[in-house]
């Protein structure tokens, strides 16, 4: 009991032991409160929670000896409470918006327009309860270090340090750098030997899963996890761009793409300017809407009949903005794409996919560090357009803010404060509006927006609008695009009156699908499968393009959108892009679109898709969300082909050579 006593007396123990009580908090909340999206977080982080749970503990027990052998016991006790600080910020921002994507969140999260706007409480929160828990923890640690560094100075002062400050022993910080250690090492060597099953905790009936995962997606520790990660990914990821890695790539790639690379060694995914024959013969004023979770299952179901899904957007499709020739038939037309893909899940994923022109990898996730690559987004090449950008979504939030700042500069702007509820993309639709009255008659434009009502869990809409039955996704989820669907109606009729609008093309596409249904809810969520397949169609007046709407049945995808774009806008010039110009182009029947989750791939063809791990053998088909697992050549050579993509994509991103 003395001995006890006498080490709760040593304030390097004391402080090592309030923090790993408070990292136990921690993680207790973030597993327990209710997450606003209604999605698992123990499902979300399968495969990372020992990774994320050894690395808390090992961190603190590390930072602890390193303070105690400076013998620096203020100096910890500050460290501690802003380390908790960040993971604060940090863990609830991932439970509130599971776009915890890099190490930025602090220049993205607390950028000045989301200090002074309405986002905060939700940024801080998402909701009241976690909001009040997490900003107590964060005073609490900042007020028990001002407290102890008052009293142990005061301590000082009077000549009554205790000895173990004093003079502590080696034991105690050896022990805890050793045991930190452990606990920063194990998780990696279950990911270097492959450990699979499962961990059952006795009594408590849970079970944690041994398989480990690297990836972004990893709270807590950042400075241990930082220098663990980075110096990992270091050497995983510089794997060098071999004949057989070139030829998976090319496996993705149009024949054209192939054939012009100007330096294949250096820059493995640049090529030349593109030669084919281009369908725009001037240039076009664009008009780019990505709509929020636009699931081409359900999209396409207005091809059988449904058009009350979203009317205004098929009477846009159907020609119904269009003038008429004098048999009353609509001019112009459009493309519609029946098996179109995403660039991933979040927002991020498919915005990345859609303006950089390659698929998003999370082992080198690049929105933050944007203005510091060398690669260039679709808004980029078009240097004469008037460029403007509307969001109802905070790019904050979205992660999405250095891409609009590169994009778009100031030329961005947010709706005003909603006063009635779930009035935000018709707030949006407003603010578009205006940004197309604007627009000059000639001289060419692009003027991009976003939407936000069928944005999971469907409640984004007012509700006077329709119902929102709490036990019924699926409602909530039509109620929600009908709402949308009506403002872009409001658009195109401002649209359609502009002298200039048989110049224009308008893309309509989802940023990524969402669970609503049960078929969707067969899919193994791991894998992210359940939010690939979109919507995407591209529409005009002009007769010189389109006659009449033609239903496509090849492959589409986020990456062919920037190719297009550059043959509409008259950009003929060397780039990164990996996709088809739709308006001349097909993708073959047997090439799907590809883009990687977390440590897996996904590999949309036209009559099937194929899923499946990075790292481990496991291959799944599937058709309308149902999947099996195959052994099939074919799907095992796709497999082989997705795996060597993803190291010299990886690889390319982490050395930077995008393009000179």
């Amino acid at each position: 009991m003395r001995t006890f006593l006498k080490l709760i007396k040593n304030p390097y123990l004391c402080t090592v032991l309030i923090a790993l009580a408070i990292q136990t908090v921690m993680l207790v909340l973030f597993y327990s409160l209710p997450d606003p999206l209604g999605l698992s977080l123990t499902e979300m982080f399968e495969g990372k929670i020992i990774w994320q749970v050894f690395m808390a503990f090992g961190a603190i027990l590390v930072m602890g000896a390193l303070f105690t052998f400076a013998r620096a016991p203020r100096a910890l006790a500050v460290f501690y409470a802003f380390y908790f600080f960040v993971a604060v910020v940090d863990y609830d921002l991932f439970r509130f918006s599971h776009q915890r994507l890099s190490y930025s969140f602090l220049r993205t999260y607390f950028h000045i327009s989301n200090i002074t706007d309405a986002t905060t409480v939700t940024t801080l929160g998402g909701d009241l309860l976690g909001t009040v828990l997490w900003i107590a923890l964060v005073l609490a640690g900042f007020a028990g270090a001002a407290i102890f560094v008052t009293l142990y100075t005061l301590r000082l002062r009077k000549g009554r340090a205790s000895l173990s400050s004093a003079k502590p022993s080696k034991k105690l910080p050896v022990t805890m750098l050793v045991v930190g250690l452990a606990l920063s090492v194990t998780p990696l060597v279950l990911f270097l030997t492959g450990a699979r099953g499962w961990i059952e905790v006795p009594l408590v009936h849970f079970k944690i899963e041994k398989r480990f995962t690297l990836g972004k997606h990893t709270l807590t520790a950042p400075i241990l996890h930082i220098a663990a990660v980075e110096t990992f990914e270091f050497i995983h990821d510089n794997t060098k761009i071999t004949d057989d890695l070139v030829d998976d790539l090319d496996s993705f790639l149009p024949p054209d793409f192939v054939a012009s690379r100007p330096d294949l060694a250096a820059f493995p995914t640049y090529r030349g300017a593109p030669t084919h024959e281009y369908k725009a013969k001037k240039r076009y004023n664009i008009v780019f809407i990505m709509g929020e979770s636009f699931k081409g299952r359900f999209f396409n179901q207005m091809l059988e009949g449904d058009t009350a899904l979203a009317p205004n957007i098929w009477k846009l499709a159907s020609g119904g903005y269009f003038a008429k020739d004098s048999s009353g038939n609509a001019l112009g037309g459009g493309l519609w794409f029946k098996h179109a893909f995403s660039g991933g899940y979040p927002t991020v994923r498919g915005t990345m996919a859609t303006y950089m022109g390659f698929p998003s990898h999370p082992n080198r996730d690049v929105p933050s560090f944007y203005a510091a690559n060398k690669f260039k987004g679709f808004p980029e090449f078009l240097t004469d357009y008037h460029r403007s950008y509307m969001t109802v979504s905070n790019p904050i939030f979205d992660h999405t803010l250095p891409f609009v700042e590169k994009f778009f500069g100031k030329n961005w702007y947010l709706p005003e404060e909603e006063q009635i509820a779930g009035s935000a993309d018709s707030l949006g639709v407003n603010a578009a509006i205006k940004a197309l009255s604007e627009k000059p008659v000639d001289s060419p434009w692009l003027l991009a927006f976003n939407t936000i009502a069928s944005h999971i869990p469907f409640y984004n809409y007012p509700d006077q609008f329709a119902e929102k039955p709490a036990d019924d996704a699926l409602a909530r989820y039509r109620n929600a695009l009908r709402y949308t669907d009506a403002q872009l109606g409001r658009f195109f009729d401002s649209l359609a009156a502009r002298p200039d609008f048989e110049n224009t093309v308008v893309f309509v596409l989802g940023d990524h699908d969402t669970p609503v249904d049960s078929i969707d809810y067969k899919v193994p969520q791991p894998l992210g499968v359940a939010t690939t397949q979109i919507f995407i169609g591209l529409f005009s007046p002009d007769t010189a393009l389109f006659n009449g709407l033609d239903v496509r049945e090849d492959v589409a995808s986020q990456l062919d959108l920037g190719p297009t774009i550059f043959d509409l806008a008259g950009v003929r010039e060397p780039n990164h892009f990996w996709g088809y110009d739709l308006l001349t182009q097909e993708r073959p029947a047997n090439q799907p679109s590809v883009f990687f989750s977390q440590n897996s791939y996904y590999l949309g063809f036209r009559d099937h898709v194929l899923v499946g791990g990075l790292e481990n053998e496991e291959v799944y088909s599937g058709v309308d969300g149902v999947f099996t697992q195959v052994q099939d050549s074919v799907s095992l050579g796709w497999k082989k082909k997705a795996v060597g993509t993803a190291k010299a994509l990886r690889s390319v991103l982490r050395n930077d050579i995008m393009m000179p």
